[in-house]
């Protein structure tokens, strides 16, 4: 089981605009997930969007956090990688599990939280 901090969705999308979030809010619905909470940043090389989605219910294995960043679009070539380190996570010794999940962090000045209960997505 994977803890909360280990179960965070994180998304790269090498866009030059902000994802439209009605198709991940759809494609979740279909996968059985609900967004509790999300958080919306430019990447760092100011070319593309990171956003991290924490989920009801949280996602049980590291194979389940790829498949779903996979499923949402995140970009391909990080998720082939993930699912290298996703495979190796249960072999990892403990202080590397935390760090499985990568992404280039960025100012966290420039983020935005998406106010799920103004969408109407908050349970």
């Amino acid at each position: 089981m994977l803890s909360k901090k280990q179960s965070v969705v994180k998304l790269d999308f090498d866009v030059a605009k902000e994802p439209d979030m009605e198709p991940i809010w759809q494609l979740l619905r279909r996968a059985g997930y609900t967004a509790v909470d999300v958080l919306v940043k430019r990447s760092p090389s100011k070319r593309g969007w990171h956003m991290l989605l924490v989920l009801d219910p949280r996602p049980r294995t590291a194979m389940e956090v790829v498949a779903i960043q996979a499923v949402l679009g995140s970009d391909p070539q990080r998720e082939a990688m993930q699912l290298a380190r996703a495979r190796a996570f249960p072999k990892c010794p403990a202080f590397m599990r935390d760090a499985w999940n990568v992404l280039y962090a960025s100012d966290s000045r420039r983020s935005r939280r998406i106010n799920l209960r103004k969408l109407g997505r908050a349970k």
